[in-house]
């Protein structure tokens, strides 16, 4: 592979990039939020919804902030939204170098943005903090294959049907 072939196409690259930006701030930004309003309605009511509940709300949030995100974008840059799908293409000869690391930065820093967008937006912290979770030998695989997901009141989301 000749080095100019590399770049024939940066323009189209950058313009897919600034998208994926965008579509990945919008898709933190309506997801996120979801997940803000439903731990601050269960925090300030009286009566406190049930977990299911909780993550039904949660996840259709979630679902329904991909689905916009996707829809808008997935003409111009495929509506990838995560570093592990573009790397993904990338292994499969879908996209070239030069657009995965284009669409990797965009989509940190459209992360990083969206998640900004919202803290700016509400006056209480963020309700959501990841935690990196130490694993060894013996950590089952569908621990290890996640972040575990914590809530301000530190309950783990699995455990939310159990």
């Amino acid at each position: 592979m000749e080095f100019f072939s590399l770049f024939e196409n940066l323009s189209e690259d950058l313009m897919a990039a600034l998208l994926e930006f965008i579509g990945t701030a919008v898709f933190m930004l309506l997801g996120l939020g979801g997940i803000q309003a439903a731990t601050a309605e269960n925090l300030s009511s009286e009566r406190l919804a049930s977990n299911v509940q909780q993550v039904l709300y949660i996840s259709t949030c979630m679902g329904f902030s991909l689905l916009v995100s996707a829809w808008l974008f997935f003409r111009i840059t495929g509506g990838l939204f995560n570093p592990n799908v573009s790397l993904a293409l990338l292994l499969v000869g879908v996209i070239k170098p030069v657009r995965f690391v284009l669409y990797c930065i965009a989509q940190l820093l459209g992360a990083i943005t969206g998640s900004a967008l919202l803290l700016a937006l509400t006056s209480e912290s963020l309700s959501v903090k990841y935690e990196v979770m130490v694993f060894s030998s013996t950590t089952p695989f569908a621990h290890s294959a996640s972040l575990a997901l914590f809530y301000k009141t530190g309950r783990p989301l699995r455990k939310a049907f159990l």
